[in-house]
């Protein structure tokens, strides 16, 4: 297969440009054929993967983040081509679930309204959070810092609005803290939302907190962090493949990094799943070297 590669270059602090150039060095050398495009904008990956929809299956690699992930699985879910991904951002959670060393893993593919994703997808609490962390770059706060200033930022404006919920066919109509959709294990740079998680069961692991007050939500967190949060008394799980939320106030959604502000949402697992490349081949263990992949 040819290997198509979309690179984020500010991914990572360059980490994105430094590995692509490496990988340039080795395909040259073993004459292999492939192609490699940067992207300039916003949603350019997507456009660039797509171009590749209706041709023989090549593997699409997304170099750079979550954000440029979620672009590129978002360019091929309707087409033949295998997903490749190589890990050079900052949160990079995804792939910290994957453990083959198959050529191809075939992993299960969320949708939410007309958007794919194949990690984690939340609203409330801790996607206000994530939102108000890209806030903070408007008051000058060290880039170290944003995202502890915006925990404190949401948790002093934080009010949540009542949703009404559909999961497994049992309504709800209630305010929440937090409500995570799980196909993946890890979310935020590293947190075990899902520690049990598979991503190719065929089933979404959902997370359901409480509204609380406020002076509990630090100690919700930080079970969060902990990978304690199973054992709050707020916490419920459940297993699904679709959640139907509605809410009379737009939400913000957060999507595999990508924030979506909505009233209704429809979460679904696709029909099909989406082929991975995972083999441990010379790109593969290129990564490993960079300590890209642990």
């Amino acid at each position: 297969m040819k290997r198509i590669f979309i690179v984020n270059p500010v991914s990572g602090s360059g980490k994105s440009i430094e590995i692509a150039n490496e990988i340039k060095e080795v395909l040259d050398r073993d004459n292999e054929d492939y192609e490699m495009y940067y992207t300039t904008s916003p949603k350019e990956a997507t456009n660039i993967a797509s171009r590749f929809n209706n041709v023989d299956s090549h593997i699409i690699y997304s170099v750079g983040g979550d954000g440029t992930l979620f672009e590129v699985v978002n360019g091929i879910s309707d087409s033949n081509n295998v997903l490749g991904i190589i890990p050079s951002g900052t949160g990079n959670d995804f792939i910290k679930s994957l453990d083959s060393n198959e050529e191809i893993t075939y992993v299960d593919l969320g949708k939410m309204n007309e958007y794919h994703f194949i990690n984690i997808a939340s609203v409330r609490i801790d996607c206000e959070i994530a939102n108000n962390q890209n806030q903070m770059k408007k008051f000058l706060i060290p880039k170290s810092l944003r995202y502890k200033a915006s925990i404190l930022y949401t948790l002093f404006h934080f009010k949540p609005p009542c949703i009404k919920a559909s999961i497994n066919e049992q309504e709800m109509n209630q305010k929440i803290t937090i409500l995570a959709i799980c196909n993946g294990k890890y979310y935020g740079g590293g947190f075990a939302i899902a520690p049990n998680a598979k991503y190719d069961d065929g089933k979404f692991d959902i997370y359901l907190a409480d509204d609380v007050e406020k002076c509990k939500i630090p100690g919700l967190l930080l079970k969060l962090v902990r990978g304690k949060h199973e054992e709050s008394p707020y916490v419920h799980k459940f297993y699904s493949n679709e959640v139907v939320i509605h809410s009379d106030y737009n939400l913000n959604c957060n999507l595999d990094g990508e924030i979506f502000s909505l009233k209704d949402m429809e979460f679904s697992l696709e029909n099909k799943q989406m082929p991975l490349y995972t083999a441990n081949d010379k790109i593969k263990k290129l990564c490993k070297k960079r300590g890209l992949y642990k």
